[in-house]
């Protein structure tokens, strides 16, 4: 199960970095109808495969959040440096007085 979960956030992620939001559609039903096979072949009970279901196509969901984030991270980090070097800084509130 762990297996499924970690390769849907691999498998997002790419999806994410690359496609648009409509390819999580035939994504999720290729992740559906793979699910369905195996559950048949192997001969679990339709509530595990319910589950497993779930589990991959929200891991999919949340690996294309994160390639979506990881696209617009230098441009972020751009935009902070920009912001926190335009800021005004303080001035100490004392003045240095010679010893």
């Amino acid at each position: 199960m762990e297996i499924l979960v970690i390769g849907g956030v691999l498998f997002g992620t790419v999806l994410g970095r690359v496609f648009k939001v409509l390819i999580l559609l035939p994504a999720g039903l290729l992740a559906i109808i793979l699910i369905a096979i195996n559950c048949t072949l192997v001969g679990h009970t339709l509530l595990e495969g319910l589950l497993q279901t779930i589990l991959l196509i929200t891991s999919l969901e949340v690996g294309y959040v994160t390639g979506l984030v990881s696209t617009n991270l230098p441009a972020l980090a751009q935009g902070l440096r920009k912001t926190w070097t335009t800021l005004p800084h303080p001035a100490p509130s004392r003045t240095a007085q010679p010893r």
